[in-house]
């Protein structure tokens, strides 16, 4: 009988006590900000040929931090019961791959 499992009907509703989390919505939120505002500060650096206002290196400097937030927070949300992990598994994807690059672009910045 264990091994027995019930056959899914067509069209039958499933409900689930599984929720989104909070935090894992916010950490996908800051996710796309910070890449927005990254590929903003990127056309504007490209249009004034590299050499943009200090401005838009502290706002590179602000988007690093946001993506840091934003991975935690994923990070956080990823380790709680009974949640979908949708939502944090963006946010630590769309975060994390964002953190890599601003570090390269730190690395290559002070290299060059």
């Amino acid at each position: 009988m264990a091994g027995k499992r019930k056959k899914k009907k067509e069209g039958e509703l499933h409900l689930s006590d599984k929720k989104h989390p909070p935090l894992g919505i916010a950490s996908a939120i800051f996710g796309i900000i910070s890449f927005a505002v990254f590929a903003a500060i990127c056309i504007i650096s490209g249009k004034q040929k590299g050499q943009a206002d200090i401005t838009v290196g502290f706002i590179g400097v602000l988007c690093f931090i946001i993506s840091l937030i934003g991975f935690i927070m994923a990070w956080i949300s990823l380790h709680k019961d009974d949640i979908k992990p949708v939502f944090p598994t963006i946010g630590s994807l769309i975060n994390g791959l964002l953190i890599i690059i601003y570090m390269l672009l730190y690395i290559w910045g002070t290299v060059f």
